[in-house]
């Protein structure tokens, strides 16, 4: 890569943090990033590890000096710079109690180079099933092959050039997302349920497979994930098919599927159950009632899905009556809403 090169990405990185990040750990409030830098060509360096810059003036400080003393060469192989980070990651484990904190790592290459033990496609899914996402921006030729070797690197979406017009916000937009996460035990709501690479949202279900009347699973969904979960919305079809094959996919619901959703008639409005102190939406247009429903009962102000065929559909029951499971919801864990731990 070239001196102007290596000078853009010192400026890429420094306006990622940019004021109002919390670098290092010496804050009493736990919304924080510790940053490293390893930079590589034939070899590769750590030249700050995860505890060295605790403020942005560490960071600048460091970055632009550290990247112009890279020396150039014709060899430069990303399986070290990959292996390095690895390292680095595991190293920054050690006396620290941040395993809930989301790791990433940004790869900016003007090279792809792969041979045996130093193929850096191995590493790259090594580190990506531990968790791990990669971003990688192609410093390219032109003719886009760079953007497709690093496509084999990078996590579904992180792939890419320095081309592109808006490429900070790109890259600050996958950080925004890998920082938007789910507990264990919940699954993130997304664009395709079959692809967990597709578009995430920042929403997470959960099936519940213990039988409850409408009005118990209510409560026991408010109770989960720091009274913070309610029982699941519905507002359009995507939602409501994503949610089936939630219920289908889990271990414990069986056909024909029936399940709880959050929907119930107050004061004679059918509204979306929320946490308590937030407003409570009501019905808007989409609805996916089955045939010959809502039944016409002041007795049957609950909701749940019923299976008809390949399909589940809305039937309005009773809120104190019968049993089925259900599904809560809640929103991620994201920069705002700090999770304590990834079981939370």
């Amino acid at each position: 890569m070239t001196d102007d090169g290596l000078g853009d990405v010192a400026a890429t990185l420094c306006s990622i943090v940019s004021s109002g990040t919390r670098i290092g750990t010496n804050y009493t409030d736990p919304r924080s990033t510790r940053l490293a830098l390893v930079t590589y060509n034939s070899k590769a360096s750590t030249n700050a590890d995860l505890n060295k810059f605790q403020n942005l003036d560490d960071v600048y400080s460091n970055v632009y000096p550290d990247l112009s003393a890279v020396a150039s060469t014709e060899s430069s192989f990303l399986a070290n710079g990959l292996g390095m980070a690895e390292k680095v990651f595991d190293d920054g484990q050690l006396g620290s109690n941040r395993a809930n904190y989301k790791k990433a790592v940004i790869v900016f290459a003007s090279s792809y180079q792969k041979s045996g033990d130093f193929d850096p496609a191995h590493v790259a899914e090594r580190m990506k099933s531990s968790g791990i996402k990669i971003i990688t921006v192609a410093y390219d030729r032109g003719d886009g092959a760079l953007l497709r070797e690093l496509g084999i690197i990078a996590s579904p979406r992180y792939n890419f050039t320095n081309k592109d017009n808006n490429l900070l916000k790109e890259i600050q937009q996958a950080i925004l997302e890998i920082n938007c996460f789910c507990p264990n035990d919940w699954i993130q709501y997304r664009t395709s349920f079959n692809d967990i690479g597709s578009n995430p949202f920042g929403i997470c279900v959960q099936p519940i497979t213990i039988a409850a009347n409408w009005r118990a699973a209510q409560m026991n969904c408010r109770n989960r994930k720091e009274g913070n979960a309610y029982l699941v919305n519905e507002f359009n079809q995507a939602k409501h098919n994503f949610v089936l094959q939630a219920v289908k996919n889990t271990s414990g619901f069986a056909q024909p599927y029936t399940y709880h959703i959050g929907l119930s008639m107050v004061a004679g409005t059918w509204i979306w159950d929320q946490p308590v102190t937030w407003s409570q939406p009501a019905l808007q247009k989409w609805t996916n009632w089955g045939s010959g429903y809502p039944i016409a009962s002041s007795s049957m102000s609950a909701v749940q899905n019923v299976q008809s065929g390949y399909q589940t559909y809305w039937q309005n029951t009773g809120l104190y009556t019968g049993g089925s499971k259900y599904v809560c919801e809640t929103y991620t864990c994201d920069t705002d809403k700090y999770c304590l731990g990834s079981s939370d």
